[in-house]
């Protein structure tokens, strides 16, 4: 029992001796009229104990309650909180979702750079193909017989002598009587070739070049060879590591692969 409660029942106690005292001195006058009075002081003292009980009741509940809400209290707190992680630690997840795909986004921006810088490259090497090898078209040579394959073998005997010029100009003289025979690619080859042996390289690298505009070509990976050499004679050591490492990677069933690796070894 708590200490108001015990205040109040020894405040109606004492309340009720001074009434029962004090009724006591005085004269019956009405034996009737006692008993009614009488009923009518327990039925008010039973009243106030019932206030007294709902009172206490309505407290202890209160109390339950507040305890209640009280660990309700913590653990919503609880919950809040970790709430409040999860949330922080799904942004900075995000957060790195997004770095990670810009970052993407900037390689390829790059690579797309580097590509388009290639491309634009290749076409300035095939305008200088179209205007820099520049040669009068003239009846073919004395030389030249009509039997494509018999001229092509005087030709490359030219180059053999290093007569450079002469084999040139059989070379082209070849090509202009047909391009699509099956030794035109190696005619273009031994033009850049024969450049290669005068010290043009840069014009070894456009007819080099040429080269790979015949598609089924089987110089492609000499002429890969040769453009890594002319860009090394040029003292381009850039360029010619990368060429030389197409060759490996493009061509890796080619005889040349050992010499592109010796030369690699020499240039990195």
């Amino acid at each position: 029992m708590s200490s108001s409660k015990l205040l109040l029942i020894v405040t109606i106690s004492l309340g009720m001796v001074i009434v029962f005292g004090c009724s006591s001195h005085q004269p019956v006058i009405d034996t009737q009229e006692g008993m009614f009075e009488g009923a009518d002081n327990q039925s008010e003292i039973d009243e106030l104990f019932r206030i007294i009980n709902q009172s206490e009741s309505q407290k202890d509940d209160r109390a339950a309650e507040d305890e209640v809400f009280e660990l309700l209290g913590i653990q919503k707190e609880q919950k809040e909180q970790a709430a409040v992680g999860d949330q922080a630690t799904s942004d900075q997840q995000l957060k790195k979702e997004i770095e990670l795909l810009e970052q993407r986004l900037a390689d390829k921006e790059a690579e797309i750079s580097e590509l388009r810088t290639s491309i634009e490259t290749k076409d300035k090497e095939i305008d200088k193909m179209e205007s820099g090898a520049v040669r009068t078209a003239q009846p073919a040579s004395a030389q030249i017989t009509g039997n494509f394959k018999q001229d092509y073998q005087l030709a490359l005997e030219e180059y053999n002598r290093r007569n450079y010029k002469k084999a040139i100009q059989m070379f082209q003289d070849l090509l202009l009587i047909d391009r699509n025979n099956s030794l035109s690619d190696n005619c273009q080859y031994w033009i850049g070739e024969s450049y290669y042996g005068l010290g043009n390289y840069n014009q070894a690298i456009i007819e080099f070049t040429k080269v790979f505009s015949f598609a089924r070509s089987n110089k492609m990976d000499d002429a890969q060879l040769k453009l890594g050499l002319c860009y090394w004679r040029l003292g381009d050591n850039q360029r010619a590591i990368q060429e030389l490492e197409r060759l490996l990677t493009d061509y890796p069933d080619s005889e040349y692969q050992a010499k592109a690796q010796q030369f690699l070894s020499r240039l990195q």
